[in-house]
């Protein structure tokens, strides 16, 4: 998955503000019908006949093989390897000055947790680490005409990124592990976009985080709330394999649909106070991990270490403050803070 783009006005999953859900329509300029009720888009979510679009969509036989791999008894063992991880770098922040959640803490966290599903070697590893933010490097910035200083640095970021897209493929190949190209995607890039998000959500609820901290037993709950109040996904596009009526529309073969996310996440004809972060909020099924034969394959491992990071964060940081707004991106399908600097309880 490409790294996404800077947004001048991004999208702000936690905010009470966000677009709100609608009939379905069709969207000239996109060219797509747009669904963004909770029952709009989980029906559409659950039709065979609509397609996932995409590079990164993977067929039946990877999507079974990468469910049976993650078994109960493997996720155990990964748990056990994962579970320090963040204990440990969050020890070692300084404490003299701010801290920068997003790049020193939840992006090598989650190079650690590849590593260890991976199954990689500590010179694996390390590779790992030098080769992801070459990969997903963004140039972004004013464009200038061709020719110019800019123009060249991009085509030099270009060059470097397929070296190291060469170098990833051949590491990625050692691992031996099923669907490796989609877990690599979902733990390097969904997973610290889905934290960022959730992390700020926890910063912005100083109540909710208090509450968490003294009620440890809530994580489960409190993942589930965050996954659907602040999920990195925000748009799925779709397109109809043959003719289907959906959402009251007649969505003729070959059209696209867009899915909305988060309007159907926040959508209060199905989510009680939808814009309220409530840890104890009754389960209502958010569909921030896809619903239907495109489910998030990876949902079990995505709970699990989302919940040891979060765990970690609740017990280490929960007295800390942010400093500053956070800083945005924000892309076709994801958007996440891309900067969250904080002061640390003293």
């Amino acid at each position: 998955m490409p790294a996404e783009s800077k947004s001048a006005e991004p999208l702000r999953q936690g905010a009470a503000s966000a677009s709100l859900p609608t009939r379905a329509y069709f969207d000239p300029a996109q060219n797509a019908w747009v669904l963004s009720r909770y029952k709009d888009v989980l029906d559409a979510l659950r039709e065979p006949a609509l397609r996932q679009e995409g590079p990164e969509k993977a067929p039946p036989q990877v999507r079974n093989d990468v469910s049976a791999a993650l078994s109960q008894a493997m996720l155990s063992e990964w748990e056990k390897e994962i579970e320090p991880l963040a204990d440990r770098i969050i020890a070692s922040l300084p404490q003299d000055r701010p801290v920068e959640l997003v790049s020193e803490v939840i992006r090598p966290w989650s190079l650690g947790v590849t590593s260890v599903v991976l199954g990689l070697d500590a010179s694996g590893a390390r590779q790992l680490a030098a080769l992801v933010p070459r990969l997903f490097a963004n140039d972004a910035g004013v464009q200038t005409p061709p020719g110019s200083r800019r123009s060249f640095r991009g085509m030099l970021q270009g060059v470097r990124r397929r070296i190291a897209r060469v170098r990833l493929d051949r590491l990625l190949r050692s691992a031996h592990v099923p669907g490796v190209q989609s877990l690599f995607l979902g733990l390097t890039q969904t997973m610290p976009e889905f934290l960022a998000n959730a992390w700020l959500a926890l910063l912005e609820n100083p109540s909710q985080l208090t509450r968490l901290r003294a009620e440890p037993d809530l994580i489960s709950k409190a993942i589930e709330e965050l996954l659907r109040y602040s999920g990195p996904v925000h748009t799925l596009l779709r397109r109809a394999d043959q003719t289907v009526e959906l959402a009251g529309v007649r969505v003729a073969e070959g059209e696209h649909v867009i899915l909305k996310m988060t309007p159907a996440n926040r959508d209060s004809e199905h989510f009680t106070a939808p814009d309220s972060l409530d840890f104890a909020r009754r389960s209502a099924g958010h569909l921030a991990l896809g619903g239907g034969p495109h489910s998030c394959v990876g949902a079990l491992l995505v709970r699990m270490a989302a919940i040891c990071a979060t765990r970690a964060f609740v017990e280490n940081l929960a007295g800390a403050k942010l400093i500053e707004p956070a800083s945005w991106r924000r892309g076709s399908t994801l958007a996440s803070p891309c900067s969250l600097r904080v002061l640390r309880p003293g």
